[in-house]
């Protein structure tokens, strides 16, 4: 497998697997006794099918989002030829094949399988696959494959929020998140989950620049939901670490975590964790909820690289007929809202 070179997905559409399988049925389907054949041995086996070493790309179906080993039509229709300039018989070109829709845009590895060993490496990367195509999925706002994170019932969904210094960007005056473990309310059988109750949350001021930094362009607002603790600058990222490590799963390639980052203009956070060096597992997902709020208005305009680098979030509220129950401009605050605001976009009857 380590021969490849890369190819358009486009017109690589057909199941490898099913191609056999298909032909085996039509033989039976017409009483073709394959095995008095003199080809017949191609068929015998799966891997004897493989011998005729096929071109092959990974792929995930756009509908179904299931990761496929598939070749192209003109490959089947090489093995065809194959059969009747050595045999000297010709089979038809079948229609009951599976046939798939490559979700992938870019371009993919090609490879030449040629045997089972060869095969089976290659469909043990198949989960792997999977999972990058649903990551994309959900960073694109697609609204389905987002409600069925939220459908499952078992993931932890994860909002959290800064508030910088406007004369320096790189002090940070508070930090605040909210969180809900979905798996852990639906074994208690409490869903769907009520913010105010099943949230949990948490907020932290910096205690250097307490009562002394004063943002005036936007200005900080008081906590509305509970006590705020005052913690000194160097224990803030371990605090926020030991909150990531308390919801996350383990970091495999093959599946999702249970972590699932949620943000209204994520990747400023993400950017800011990063800064902090703040570590999250590579196969969580994240959610931007201005990327999921364009998808579900239909809307196709990108933000403006003039803009704000972070959209407002009291903008989605208001879109979403959100009265907020508290002042916004509070790290720990905002991150509630974003966490409410994306239940309410996944799941509007919870909150009616």
């Amino acid at each position: 497998m380590s021969d490849f070179h890369l190819v358009d997905p486009q017109g690589w559409e057909y199941d490898l697997q099913s191609v056999h399988s298909a032909y085996m049925g039509y033989f039976q389907l017409h009483s073709v006794p394959w095995y008095d054949r003199s080809w017949g041995h191609l068929f015998e086996t799966f891997e004897q099918f493989l011998t005729f070493s096929w071109p092959v790309i990974t792929v995930t179906d756009a509908r179904t989002g299931r990761a496929h080993i598939v070749t192209r039509l003109t490959s089947i229709g090489a093995f065809l030829k194959m059969i009747r300039t050595r045999f000297g018989e010709t089979l038809p070109q079948i229609d009951n094949m599976l046939k798939v829709t490559p979700s992938e845009t870019v371009q993919r590895h090609l490879r030449n399988v040629n045997d089972w060993t060869t095969y089976k490496k290659l469909h043990a990367t198949l989960p792997a696959v999977a999972l990058s195509a649903f990551r994309a999925r959900v960073r694109s706002g697609d609204p389905q494959a987002i409600r069925s994170l939220w459908a499952s019932r078992d993931k932890t969904f994860l909002a959290v929020g800064f508030m910088w210094s406007e004369r320096n960007s790189q002090s940070c005056l508070e930090w605040g998140y909210a969180t809900v473990r979905c798996g852990h309310l639906d074994g208690l059988g409490a869903w769907p989950p009520v913010p105010g109750t099943n949230y949990r949350k948490g907020h932290y001021v910096i205690a250097e620049y307490a009562d002394k930094v004063v943002n005036r362009l936007n200005p900080n607002y008081p906590w509305m939901f509970g006590e705020s603790q005052v913690i000194p600058k160097a224990k803030l990222p371990r605090i926020i670490q030991s909150v990531i490590s308390s919801l996350v799963s383990p970091d495999t390639e093959t599946s999702a975590n249970n972590l699932i980052l949620v943000g209204h203009g994520v990747q400023v956070d993400i950017q800011r964790l990063e800064e902090m060096k703040i570590k999250l597992p590579h196969n969580t997902l994240v959610i931007d909820t201005a990327t999921l709020q364009r998808t579900l208005s239909g809307s196709t305009q990108m933000p403006s690289k003039h803009h704000s680098p972070r959209p407002n979030i009291a903008m989605l509220l208001h879109s979403l007929g959100i009265q907020p129950p508290c002042v916004l401009n509070n790290a720990g605050n905002d991150a509630f809202m974003a966490l409410y605001a994306f239940q309410r976009m996944v799941d509007p009857d919870s909150l009616a």
